[in-house]
């Protein structure tokens, strides 16, 4: 029974898999919330990521890669985004120190501006700083010296 049952969630994981990339938290908490006993998930989980089926950093890089070109966050709003789907505190930092250089997140603060019809600099450091922007990229861009 218990190899059946193994057979039976490594097949739902590979279903789900399919369909996107998963962190190994996130196809966790999907199995588990199907009801699937945890032991066997684990052993489940396990073997995927022996395979290299599931890889949390292969996943943390395609993923940021695509918020960075797609929405408009900063350091601290990416990083988030990163923790929510599972990864590491220290590698979701790590990885932002390598993918988002001062230059790219002040060009993506530019974008969000650019999109502002807000002239109120204090409303728009407010809202640069809502989508997760660094202090230093929201003072450079607006232009803020003595604050």
């Amino acid at each position: 029974m218990s190899n059946r049952s193994i057979e039976k969630i490594y097949n739902k994981a590979l279903k789900l898999l399919e369909r996107r990339l998963h962190t190994r938290l996130e196809l966790e908490r999907k199995l588990l919330l199907r009801g699937y006993e945890g032991l066997l998930v684990a052993e489940v989980i396990e073997r995927l990521t022996e395979l290299d089926y599931l890889n949390d950093q292969r996943f943390a890089e395609i993923f940021l890669d695509n918020l960075i070109k797609y929405k408009t966050f900063g350091f601290y709003g990416l990083k988030a985004k990163l923790l929510q789907r599972g990864i590491a505190s220290n590698e979701a930092e790590q990885l932002l120190k390598d993918k988002l250089p001062f230059e790219k997140e002040t060009e993506i603060a530019q974008r969000v501006l650019d999109k502002k019809r807000e002239k109120n600099p204090v409303k728009l450091a407010q809202a640069l700083s809502r989508k997760g922007f660094r202090t230093q990229v929201i003072k450079q861009i607006l232009g803020f010296t003595n604050y």
